[in-house]
């Protein structure tokens, strides 16, 4: 019995460093570094809707989408629309040395003719 428990509570202490890690690394480039606005962007609009970036250079960048109605993921694509990664939350940093581009898809909410959706990219620049 021991050795399960050690395992379980080592499993568990390792999920913790790792969430902390993730997040240290969230505030740090949240604030070691300037956002520089590249696009910004708010639109009214109707139906479940996706935003599409144009080709940004290679860098680091900070992606932050909102909406009244919710988002449902943040896709990076390369040049030729491939996936590379994708985010189920509102918000994400991402650096490529190559080129990319950014889809943000929305959900409409609920009995709602319109609503707003805004996205904003910056490139993160060192202080």
């Amino acid at each position: 019995m021991g050795l399960i428990k050690k395992l379980v509570v080592g499993f568990f202490l390792l999920l913790v460093i790792g969430a902390v890690a993730v997040f240290g690394t969230q505030y740090y480039y949240l604030h070691a570094y300037n956002k520089v606005p590249v696009e910004l962007k708010t639109e009214t609009v109707s139906g479940d809707v996706f935003y599409l970036s144009h080709v940004l250079e290679p860098g680091k960048y900070y992606i932050k989408a909102s909406s009244e109605g919710s988002v449902e993921k943040i896709t990076i694509l390369d040049e030729k629309d491939n996936v590379l990664t994708e985010s189920e939350t509102d918000s994400m940093i991402y650096g490529s040395s190559k080129p990319f581009r950014v889809r943000v898809d929305y959900k409409a909410p609920l009995n709602v003719d319109s609503y707003k959706v805004s996205v904003g990219i910056y490139r993160l620049e060192k202080k």
